[in-house]
């Protein structure tokens, strides 16, 4: 009942918010370092079991699966991100500050409109506590992507390097998302989306200015390293 009720609404709302995402004169506010800050300050405390509860019932289940695990590769995996990034991303969709333009945007838009600051909280801890499986095959990347990696280009694009932000193992830090074990098809998107200007949700473009800089092969290249890095603490792992 739960479910059907749940279906009702987000399609409703979903009718709702594509309106208001098409109007050109609704524009969320860009976050900056302090309003960010101050973000994180009055955030509820998580609850990994209600969070559950929201990923079930909610309609989450449907697209990331039933721990976080993307069943295809149109949706991202959400088990073991970061708690401040999926918090943040769920208030940039609720706001319309996230949307690309692809539709995909709008569907999030509808699915956060109901949720509360609590909601959001409770689904971040949920899926921060949820495990990535670790690869099944085994990659070789190339020494350039290794690089970028390891070193960023600073000589020649002012490129730091990924792991100084998402980490050393792709686990990510604070707002910053854990890459490791993510789809490939989704992280070119995403990469891509940024690149074009279409995803401007950072904050004072703090992925958007390296994205630039990146040619659509190193891109493609990065998501197959991440997508078989294994992750900090995998599945299976105790």
């Amino acid at each position: 009942m739960k479910k059907h009720f749940l279906a009702s609404l987000i399609s409703v709302t979903f009718l709702a918010s594509s309106t208001v995402l098409a109007n050109e004169d609704h524009a969320a506010k860009a976050w900056t370092i302090e309003a960010w800050d101050q973000a994180v300050a009055e955030k509820p405390q998580g609850d990994i079991a209600r969070g559950k509860k929201l990923h079930s019932y909610g309609l989450c289940i449907t697209c990331h699966g039933e721990n976080g695990v993307a069943p295809s590769r149109n949706a991202p995996n959400l088990a073991a991100s970061t708690e401040l990034y999926t918090y943040k991303q769920l208030m940039d969709y609720h706001s319309a500050l996230r949307n690309e333009g692809d539709g995909k945007a709008e569907v999030m838009h509808a699915a956060t409109i109901p949720m509360s600051k609590q909601d959001m909280a409770d689904l971040a801890a949920f899926y921060a506590a949820q495990k990535l499986p670790a690869p099944k095959e085994q990659y070789t990347a190339p020494a350039n992507i290794i690089k970028l990696v390891r070193h960023g280009d600073m000589t020649n694009r002012m490129i730091t390097a990924c792991a100084s932000c998402h980490g050393v193992h792709g686990e990510g830090r604070g707002f910053t998302p854990a890459l490791a074990g993510q789809k490939a098809s989704y992280f070119i998107r995403t990469m891509l989306n940024y690149k074009q200007g279409k995803r401007t949700n950072d904050i004072d473009e703090g992925m958007s200015q390296f994205a630039k800089d990146l040619s659509d092969d190193e891109i493609k290249a990065l998501a197959e390293y991440y997508a078989h890095l294994t992750p900090k603490n995998p599945a299976g792992k105790e």
